[in-house]
């Protein structure tokens, strides 16, 4: 089989292309007319028994509600909790270790044979002062402790305080309360110094401070103390289950509540029992999401609808930043979530009233054809809000529709300015044919080892690898020109003269290899490495031999700088474990492929330093004999 490699020229209006065509599903026009002609010569024919197994895929295989089921309310879970207008009162019961301090009033009564009430305010110094006692230092006391203390010392005006019979009796109670300086930081209604209840804990005192605006996360929220976080505080756990994390928090004046801002969102509607936006964690999983959204409803379709979002920051243009998959229950602790994701839940009903769609599509499969038109179904399965992608087909769409004998007999065209007005039919077959006079955008990938990897437009024709890997921000430290592969397209001509499309991989290309249209380039990383890191003069990556010893290593980094602990190397193996060296056993510790040596840094480099000394010495010397010469030629 000759292999022709593809030659190209991009003209200039192809530079604006969007879509990258390999995430198209290509069944050609000719086999859209072999399955329509088909479904309208049977009633039993199904339209996935005759497309091709190749172009059927478990990840294109959509199932979706009404636009309205999938919309979201907006509501973002657990910011109504924190928005309470909630007012404290004095005749809040005092916790038994709720310690005294100033700004506290108390409340002093005496009954039996002497008979008073008075209601002091303790002093910024923690004091009361008491007619005929004097000051009283009660901060820090707890009441019951500073009633013991006032007895004592009010007994000596009221002696019978302490008679056995207790004539006179005394009870000690709060007024009104100090209030605490709180500051508040990050994503809080109002930053800044608050004045809160001197009961508050975290949750009581984000809400006397207006609650969390709705960039802030509910899920790691930092008390810092002192410049320390003390405790991290996880809302969900207490919304979802009950569980107080934060009662057992006590706030001090002084105290910092910070709230970062919230780094993932994921939005779940349809049939689960609270539909809602929900804030996950790093290792949440689909599962979690539904569990947050306390679980299906019984009308509930297993098959769920992922609507995934590319990270901003990990695509290289904004072509293909969405895509949609349809996801089993059975898998979702396998389905990791990105922020912007949406996940949808459709009923029973809707997944049995379905349209399907084929052709040139994005996403070929199965839709619901409640309350659907053809709009809400080709904007989900095709991109069709891209300008450029729908130049890429033939306007207008073919529809397919059963009469009354359930045979597929009226053929429908729709032009996609109309396709909001068409009302879609259970059953309904949509056909979408490719434009084969339209000149796409030609892309190729970049993968693994490199700063930027995605997908980018070939912008003229003679692109090299070289050029590609700048364009990516270059190799990462792990990343190698040896480890490079390439996926190349090709045609040939088969037996029969027909043009066949095909892959191959090219192994050892240079860097100035010229790479085609949908060529993948894959920069695995390196296997075979040692890191060396710390006090020596060509830190970085060495090849691993085998047999190689630590020293040598050191000696292949350019050996140790001065000032260096030799004695004491550190081994970071690959397992995560660290092992120290003894200047006895240096020699024979052995290195393994992924380990990383440190050579640290002697804390005290004032020791003795031989090399150093005689260098000095010499110097000086020289400097001597220098002045006698200089001396006996003035002479």
């Amino acid at each position: 089989m000759k292999k022709i490699y593809i030659m190209f020229l991009l003209s200039l209006s192809a530079v604006f292309a969007q879509v990258s065509m390999s995430d198209i599903n290509k069944l050609s026009n000719q086999q859209l007319d072999a399955i329509k002609a088909e479904l309208q010569a049977s009633t039993e024919t199904t339209i996935m028994e005759s497309v091709p197994a190749s172009t059927s895929s478990e990840s294109n295989s959509v199932s979706l509600t009404s636009t309205t089921a999938a919309l979201m309310t907006g509501d973002y879970f657990g910011y109504n909790y924190l928005r309470k207008d909630i007012s404290f009162f004095d005749n809040i019961p005092t916790p038994a270790d709720y310690r005294l301090g100033p700004g506290d009033e108390i409340i002093i009564s005496l009954w039996g044979e002497t008979n008073s009430r008075e209601n002091l305010v303790i002093n910024k110094d923690g004091m009361i002062f008491y007619n005929n006692v004097g000051f009283i230092n009660l901060s820090n006391h707890t009441l019951e402790s500073a009633e013991l203390m006032l007895k004592e010392e009010l007994s000596r005006i009221y002696s019978t305080l302490k008679d056995e019979d207790n004539p006179t009796k005394l009870m000690l109670s709060l007024g009104k309360l100090k209030s605490m300086n709180i500051y508040f930081s990050g994503q809080i209604e109002n930053p800044g110094i608050n004045l809160v209840h001197p009961f508050s804990d975290i949750f009581t005192a984000i809400i006397q401070a207006g609650g969390i605006n709705e960039n802030g996360s509910l899920r790691e929220l930092q008390l810092i103390r002192n410049d320390t976080i003390i405790a991290k505080v996880d809302f969900y756990s207490f919304f979802m289950d009950g569980k107080n994390q934060f009662s057992n928090i006590k706030l001090i004046d002084g105290d910092i509540i910070h709230v970062p801002t919230i780094k993932k969102r994921v939005s779940i509607s349809g049939e689960v029992k609270r539909p809602s936006s929900y804030e996950l964690l790093n290792n949440d999983t689909l599962t979690d999401l539904v569990n947050y959204a306390s679980g299906f409803t019984s009308n509930a379709s297993s098959n769920l609808i992922l609507d995934k979002i590319i990270p901003v920051d990990q695509r290289s243009s904004d072509d293909n930043a969405k895509s949609s998959m349809n996801i089993n229950f059975k898998n979702a602790k396998l389905v990791t979530l990105n922020n912007g994701d949406r996940v949808r839940v459709f009923s029973l009903s809707n997944v049995n009233s379905k349209v399907q769609v084929l052709g040139h599509i994005k996403n070929p499969g199965q839709y619901s054809a409640i309350n659907s038109t053809l709009l809400n179904v080709l904007d989900i399965a095709g991109g069709f809000d891209d300008p450029v992608y729908k130049q890429t087909i033939i306007d207008p769409v073919v529809v397919l529709r059963k009469d009354a004998n359930q045979f597929y007999s009226e053929e429908i065209h729709i032009r996609y300015e109309d396709a909001g007005k068409f009302k879609l039919e259970v059953d309904d077959k949509i056909f979408v044919y490719e434009n084969t006079n339209y000149k796409h955008s030609f892309t190729y990938r970049i993968e693994g080892e490199v700063a930027k990897p995605g997908t980018y437009v070939i912008h003229s024709s003679g692109l090299t690898i070289r050029q590609a890997l700048e364009l990516a921000g270059g190799l990462t430290e792990l990343g190698s020109e040896s480890t490079l592969t390439i996926q190349q397209e090709f045609t040939s001509i088969d037996e029969s003269g027909n043009t066949v499309t095909d892959s191959e991989t090219v192994n050892n290309a240079t860097l100035d290899f010229e790479i085609g249209i949908n060529s993948v380039i894959i920069a695995a990383p390196l296997e075979n490495v040692v890191r060396i890191q710390g006090n020596v003069y060509n830190p970085g990556l060495i090849t691993f031999k085998s047999g190689v010893r630590l020293p040598e290593y050191i000696q292949l980094a350019g050996g140790y700088k001065p000032d260096t602990l030799a004695g004491k190397v550190y081994i970071k193996r690959a397992n995560g474990n660290i092992e120290r060296t003894s200047r006895f056993y240096l020699f024979g510790k052995k290195i393994y492929a992924g380990d990383t040596i440190i050579v640290p840094l002697d804390p005290n480099p004032t020791k003795f330093d031989t090399a150093t000394f005689t260098a000095d010495i010499l110097s000086v010397l020289a400097n001597l004999v220098a002045i006698v010469a200089i001396a006996d030629n003035n002479n």
